[in-house]
């Protein structure tokens, strides 16, 4: 049992869309009770909360915290040593294979538009710079036909992927870059935006969005919390809420297992473009 009096709950943040949201919070359930019972947690002792977008980084970074997932570039850069990856889900969705995922570069379905090359001088929409689809693996992208130099004419901070792909429909934007998980999202719950954007390009394969603890909990406790996702994540009680969020399966990684997001930044530096311009 944890000696700390209060501790962060669970909570699965990055893809709880309003269209999926009791899918979401099924699975928050079960896993917090197979957590609590885990570790002999009284519920009583978790502080209710719900996660806001503009505060995650700071809710992964917290000491106490026990299960959430985050996104793969947090993981290797701010949040390197405050968090441990326990287990990495599958997602069944277009680009992702296991464990992997890629990021599709998007723009307005008519805009004429067929491949990155002819964005030069439009404006860019992300979600934020912390984003491995949103902003890492669209600078290593571009960093490919930027010859080191500005490609786009402008950028747009959108705040989230969503935004980001309501802003390219809408006109604001001329192209943004999302993974592979949101657009099929999109896709199913979506149909009129997903009708409103066209693929014209997707980045390379890496690790999808880890489940992670704490870093600082005990092994035994780090190893009853991923004992006790595992058997969420292979009950049948929560099948349900698993396929309508996509998931079909999960592995076991490490952080190293992460470093081609890092690889990925270090080859745009390389290429003179270490920021998306």
């Amino acid at each position: 049992m944890l000696d700390q009096p209060r501790y962060k709950p669970i909570a699965l943040p990055m893809y709880d869309w309003p269209e999926v949201r009791a899918e979401t919070e099924g699975l928050e359930c079960e896993l917090s009770r197979a957590i609590f019972k885990a570790l002999d947690i009284c519920p009583a002792q978790i502080w209710n909360w719900r996660p806001d977008q503009d505060e995650l980084p700071t809710r992964w970074a917290n000491r106490g915290l026990l299960l959430s997932q985050t996104c793969g570039y947090p993981l290797v850069t701010f949040l390197q040593g405050k968090v441990e990856p326990l287990l990495t889900p599958h997602y069944d969705a277009p680009g992702c294979e296991g464990p992997l995922y890629c990021s599709h570069i998007l723009v307005r379905a008519g805009s004429g538009c067929d491949r990155l090359e002819e964005l030069a001088g439009k404006r860019a929409a992300f979600n934020s710079r912390d984003s491995q689809s949103g902003y890492n693996a669209f600078r290593h992208c571009v960093a490919q036909i930027a010859g080191g130099k500005a490609f786009f004419g402008g950028t747009l901070e959108t705040g989230g992927h969503l935004k980001s792909m309501e802003a390219v429909a809408s006109g604001k934007a001329d192209v943004c870059c999302t993974d592979a998980v949101c657009l099929d999202l999109v896709r199913r719950v979506r149909p009129e935006l997903f009708s409103s954007l066209k693929a014209i390009g997707r980045s390379r394969q890496v690790p999808g969005l880890p489940l992670v603890t704490a870093a600082g909990h005990p092994r035994d406790v780090i190893e009853n919390i991923r004992a006790a996702a595992v058997s969420v994540f292979e009950a049948r009680k929560t099948q349900e809420s698993r396929e309508r969020l996509g998931i079909r399966g999960f592995s076991v990684l490490s952080s190293d297992d992460y470093r081609p997001l890092i690889e990925m930044r270090l080859e745009a530096e390389n290429l003179g473009y270490p920021e998306l311009v």
